[in-house]
């Protein structure tokens, strides 16, 4: 067991992001189709982004409920829940992608993949730090209970509703580019060093050829 589902084992914790600095670039489906799927195909993502208002952005993986509402409505038996981890594991070969998981699910955080007739679902990537918060060039992702993602939520409306009142009231500006100006290039750089991951991976975009 990894240290990250270890964690999760004692305060059944999942990947949550922080509103206020989610800034819905989307590396973090890219470094989890990469790590799990060795894909760029995002659709295959088991954390999902999700665009709440121009100004908000937020990003959704598997909580990994107790008494899980998605292992209770399969009927072929094909989910189960991990005693230690939380994680719910997935049984290929019982799967037919009937979809009472999908609609089971309180938080949208199942995925279909047609290709291998299964769902996918996060599990931490079984890793020391799972890859989405790995990659995130905001910070924005954490490993969270839930209720400190309802304490994190809750501040981090208040911080965001505070920027965009000092920009409105006070005309900040230079403020908000110098801080978009900044984002931009932590994106480039985490970027960069995601791609440099694939490519030891062996994973990059169709055509592309190792060396060139």
């Amino acid at each position: 067991m990894s240290s990250a589902q270890a964690q999760a084992q004692l305060e059944r914790q999942f990947v949550s992001a922080d509103i206020a600095k989610c800034i819905g670039c989307g590396l973090c489906e890219l470094a989890c189709v990469i790590q799990n799927e060795r894909s760029l195909n995002v659709a295959k993502s088991r954390i999902k982004v999700i665009h709440m208002t121009p100004l908000a952005c937020t990003a959704v993986a598997c909580r990994f409920c107790e008494d899980a509402p998605c292992v209770r409505a399969c009927p072929r038996n094909a989910l189960s829940q991990s005693e230690q981890t939380g994680v719910i594991l997935v049984d290929d070969e019982r799967c037919d992608l009937c979809g009472w998981c999908v609609e089971a699910c309180p938080y949208g955080a199942i995925v279909v993949d047609p290709e291998r007739n299964t769902v996918l679902i996060c599990d931490l990537c079984g890793e020391e730090e799972p890859k989405c918060v790995e990659f995130c060039p905001t910070e924005a992702l954490s490993l969270s209970t839930e209720e400190e993602l309802r304490k994190k939520t809750f501040s981090s409306m208040a911080s965001l509703f505070s920027e965009v009142r000092q920009v409105i009231d006070r005309g900040a500006w230079q403020h908000l580019f110098a801080k978009a100006v900044d984002i931009g290039r932590k994106v480039e750089e985490k970027f960069k060093e995601l791609a440099r991951w694939a490519w030891e991976l062996g994973v990059y975009p169709e055509g592309g050829v190792r060396g060139a």
